[in-house]
This record gives structure tokens, C-alpha cells and sequence, in this order.
């Protein structure tokens, strides 16, 4: 049996709260050994290939990029994208930079101690299952791709095999070809030009090699320069307003950590402005005002200060087309938006670049990516899948029938999500949590029915709570 999970961003719980409760964990894992329930009482044993797809430790969101544990500043250049060398592939990440990211890496698996014990299979009442769990790298955790030692570590915590020695069964560094399950996975992030360097349109992602995931994605910087930045920021400026209390600094600080977790990518900005227009009612007319206008200077500085950032202009300048109003155009226009506008006109735009920011289509453009993947070296008939996370929004789609009938599916995620209203008005947030199973022919036949087609066959589940 084959298990997916993706996208559970463990964090050090400082740029924004630690994940979904350990519980959540447990509920999805017992769920995934309990699938494998009827292959124990057919053959007295089963096996489990747990597949963590990409973004399992979030390296990005944190603050200890900004300020180191002794509270003292980290340099620009101590951080991944700190030269506008770092998105070339031969770009050597410093030591420097190498050491913090192995220190926030400890700090995340002692923060979330009890959720990778039950990743690691405490709680798993049956010893007649046997797990193995291979964990391939995402986007937020790309750095472990420069050391060695940090992916190492990242493997132990997790219990997890080296994938580098399982070629042979399909299982490669950056994707998975399973043929007795019919899948086809990869983290996803090769269709997204924000968050993979070596992007091009239309192009065959089997041919990327392993050196091009290396480069530093201008979704990096954005990432933590503007989103993990905020609460940071807005925490050190209303340290300096008097008329608020500690408690209120710290309320403000919570609400502005939800923003890594805001959907679309662009509505992230004009979430921060609602959240603040919300303080007057919170914390009285004063004191929300005071929240209210240093959001929107936080926010216009940070943007200021991107947009100077020397990786940021090689960046522009290595992806202009002329004649195209392509990524580097819709990034720089909303930028110069959040410096320009008031927050009552940024609804409006965040409505006009938020298409464009976030790739929106009459068709999901990850739904279009999976049907042109080559799926011949995972099956010739019956079902066949082709499996992303990065998303953080699980689907099932059909994609071909024929000889083979082929499903696009997406792992989800383990997040808080928060979403901008069909209104543009407001933001809804709720906890998901979300895996796919896969069975091959043999495992499938203890719960098919008469009629069914032979062949690999899944489930998918995907829970959401909101309070």
C-alpha cells in the first residue's frame, strides 16, 4: 500500500504558529493504517510506503532569519537569497547561512516533537504493518538540498529511508514512479514560476535535473522578506506605541502570523489591512487606529525594501520578456500598488493581480500540467494517477479515458487556511488536513466489487474544521 501526505510546513512557531494540533496526526495516521486493516486479515501482514511529498519542514517561515537567538540583527547576506547569485544553479549557499538554517531546522523538530513521534509511528497499535517513510523536498525545504547534513537530519527525524538508494523502485530524488500503483508524484512545484527557478513553460518536467532545483525561487524572498517579515515588523513598531498594552501587542502579533497561511498569494497584503481595520472593534477606536496606520506603514516599508532588494532586480532582469506581461510585470506592478494605494482601493487590485499573481485560469493550471505528464512508465492500462501537493488544495479530477483511464489528485496539506471572500470583502480560515492511499491490484481485491476493473485502485480524504 502506498500512502501520500504533503505540504505540513512544520515551523519554529515563530513568524507563525505552530501547525495543526498532534492529534490532527494521529486521526490521519490511524486512518492510513486502518486501510491496510483488510490486506492483515487476508495475508496476517502489510506493508506502507509513506510518501511525504515536499514542504514537510518549512525552512522560510521563520524570524531567525531576521534576528538571531541573542535578539541581534542577521545581515542580508545571511540569508538563502541574500545575493542575486543564489537563484543560479552553481550558487554556493554560505556556511553561515548553512548553520542557521541547521539551527532552525533543531529548533522546528523540538517544537514539533510530539507530531513527528507520531509520524514516526507512535500510536500505530498493529506491529503486523510495517512502515517506510520516504520524504522528498519541496520548495520551503529546497535548502536541504545544498547540505547534506540538513537533509540527513531531516531523514532521521522523520525515520525516513534515503530515496537516493530506492531508483530501482521507482522512487528518485525529486518524483516517484510507482508502477504497481499506477502513480506518478512529484511535489508539484516545477509548474510554478514563483517557486521554482528553473521553470519554463511547457517544458517536459522530467527533464529538469537535480541540479536545477538548487536556485533560489523569487517565491523565497516573498516568502519570508514580505509574509514571514510582517508580524516581526508590526511586534518591534507597536513596541514603541505607549497607548497599547503587552496584551494587546501580543494579540495584534497573533492575528498577523495567519497571514503565511492566506489564499491567494497577492490577497495575503489586503488581508493584513482588513485584519487591522478589524482592531477598532477589538481593542477600542484608539488603540485600533494606532494598529490600523502602522500596518499599512509596515507594509509599505517592507515592500520598499523588497523592491530594492539586489536579488529581487536580478530577478526581474533574468525573467523580462518584452511584448509579454509575464510574472516580472504582474510582481513589480503589485508591488508599486501596495506603495501607491490606499487599503480602500487595494481590494480592488488585489482583485485585478491577484489573477495574475496566483496563475488564475478558467482551468487550474496544475489540473492542465498533470495532463501532459508521460505516464507510460507507470501503467499501460486501467487506472493511473497523477499526484502534486505545493497547492495545498486537494482535488480529484479526471483528466483521459481510454485504454487507461488517468486522474489528476493533489495531497492537500496539514494548514490553517485562510481564504479571501467570493465578496472581496472579508477572509474565512479553517484547518485541513488531507492524504491519499493507493493499492495495488492484489491489495484492491479485498474490497472490490464484483464488476470492477482490475488494476491499482485509491481513496482519498480530506477533513476541514473551522471554529
Amino acid at each position: 500500500m502506498l500512502a501520500i501526505i504533503s505540504d505540513l510546513h512544520l515551523c519554529d512557531g515563530t513568524a507563525t504558529e505552530r501547525n495543526v494540533q498532534p492529534q490532527a496526526f494521529t486521526l490521519a495516521l490511524n486512518e492510513i493504517y486502518d486501510q491496510a486493516a483488510p490486506i492483515v486479515a487476508r495475508e496476517g501482514s502489510a506493508h506502507i510506503d509513506l510518501v511525504m511529498l515536499g514542504d514537510v519542514f518549512d525552512l522560510l517561515r521563520t524570524e531567525r532569519w531576521f534576528e538571531d537567538d541573542d535578539g541581534q540583527p542577521v545581515p542580508l547576506e545571511g540569508r538563502p537569497w541574500g545575493s542575486a547569485d543564489a537563484a543560479g544553479h552553481d550558487y554556493r549557499v554560505p556556511e553561515p547561512v548553512i548553520l542557521r538554517a541547521r539551527a532552525i531546522l533543531e529548533k522546528i523538530i523540538q517544537v514539533n516533537e510530539e507530531s513527528l513521534a507520531i509520524l514516526n509511528g507512535k500510536g500505530k497499535k498493529d506491529d503486523r504493518i510495517t512502515v517506510r517513510r520516504i520524504l522528498l523536498p519541496g520548495n520551503h525545504d529546497r535548502l536541504a538540498l545544498h547540505d547534506e547534513a540538513l537533509y540527513a537530519r531531516m531523514r532521521q527525524a522523520l525515520g525516513a529511508a534515503d530515496e537516493r538508494t530506492l531508483a530501482s523502485e521507482g522512487i528518485f530524488p525529486h518524483h516517484l514512479e510507482m508502477r504497481p500503483y499506477g502513480v506518478l508524484a512529484r511535489h508539484g512545484h516545477e509548474w510554478d514560476p514563483w517557486n521554482f527557478e528553473a521553470h519554463e513553460d511547457g517544458r517536459d518536467p522530467t527533464t529538469y535535473s537535480d541540479h536545477e532545483y538548487l536556485g533560489a525561487p523569487i517565491g523565497d524572498p516573498i516568502t519570508t522578506e514580505l509574509a514571514a517579515r510582517l508580524p516581526y515588523e508590526m511586534k518591534r513598531r507597536l513596541a514603541r506605541e505607549p497607548g497599547l498594552t503587552d496584551e494587546d501587542r501580543l494579540l495584534v502579533y497573533r492575528r498577523m502570523q495567519r497571514i503565511e497561511d492566506v489564499r491567494p498569494l497577492f490577497a495575503s497584503l489586503q488581508w493584513a489591512y482588513v485584519e487591522a481595520s478589524k482592531m477598532p472593534d477589538t481593542l477600542g477606536e484608539t488603540k485600533g487606529r494606532l494598529v490600523h496606520d502602522a500596518a499599512r506603514e509596515v507594509l509599505q516599508a517592507l515592500v520598499a525594501g523588497f523592491r530594492k532588494l539586489d536579488f529581487y532586480s536580478a530577478w526581474i532582469h533574468r525573467h523580462h520578456r518584452f511584448f509579454s506581461f509575464g510574472p516580472p510585470d504582474q510582481l513589480a506592478a503589485a508591488l508599486r500598488a501596495v506603495e501607491l494605494v490606499t487599503p480602500d482601493t487595494l481590494g480592488r487590485l488585489a482583485e485585478t493581480f491577484g489573477k495574475a499573481l496566483d496563475g488564475a485560469t478558467e482551468q487550474d493550471p496544475y489540473r492542465a500540467a498533470a495532463g501532459t505528464e508521460q505516464l507510460a512508465p507507470v501503467g499501460a492500462q486501467g487506472l493511473r494517477f497523477v499526484v502534486y501537493g505545493h497547492t495545498h488544495d486537494p482535488v480529484q479530477a479526471a483528466l483521459a479515458a481510454g485504454a487507461t483511464q488517468d486522474l489528476y489528485l493533489n495531497s492537500g496539506t496539514f494548514r490553517q487556511r485562510v481564504f479571501r471572500t467570493d465578496d472581496k470583502q472579508g477572509f474565512v480560515g479553517s484547518e485541513h488536513i488531507s492524504y491519499l492511499c493507493f493499492f495495488r491490484d492484489d491489495e484492491a481485491s479485498t474490497w472490490r466489487r464484483p464488476g470492477d476493473d482490475a488494476g491499482p485502485a485509491y481513496q482519498a480524504w480530506m477533513g476541514a474544521r473551522s471554529r
